[in-house]
């Protein structure tokens, strides 16, 4: 009988779907990918970083006076809920501990909210 395989961990969907842009330690590559480990969407909401992670986001961002203009693919149709909670509660307790826990039923509110939006949206049109 093979033995049913754990499911997979925030740091696991982070390390197989995040590093190759935003990298392991979280500073992205210079002018493609902007870095996670002194994003300040850390900050706010974490609406934000759901819908982000769902949809995707293409156009140049700046951030600490830096250009990027890489594309963010849309994870919506390859992770489930739990996944996107599970990876954005990674980046939190990596990078910004004492975050609120971002639940399954939060993204699944997000995922819902989201679903007629067009995939890669800029910046401005997250907002």
């Amino acid at each position: 009988m093979t033995p049913i395989p754990a499911p997979l961990t925030g740091r696991d969907i982070y390390l197989a779907k995040c590093t190759a842009c935003h990298q392991p330690d979280g500073n992205g590559i210079p002018n493609i990918c902007p870095p996670l480990s002194t994003s300040p969407r850390l900050d706010g909401s974490s609406d934000e970083i759901v819908r982000i992670i769902l949809l995707g986001m293409k156009g140049s961002i700046v951030r600490e006076g830096k250009t990027y203009s890489g594309i963010m693919p849309a994870w919506r149709f390859d992770l489930g809920d739990a996944q996107i909670a599970a990876v954005v509660n990674e980046v939190h307790a990596r990078w910004k501990p004492g975050s609120p826990e971002v639940t399954e039923d939060q993204v699944r509110r997000i995922r819902d909210e989201t679903s007629k939006q067009k995939l890669f949206p800029t910046e401005s049109e997250l907002r």
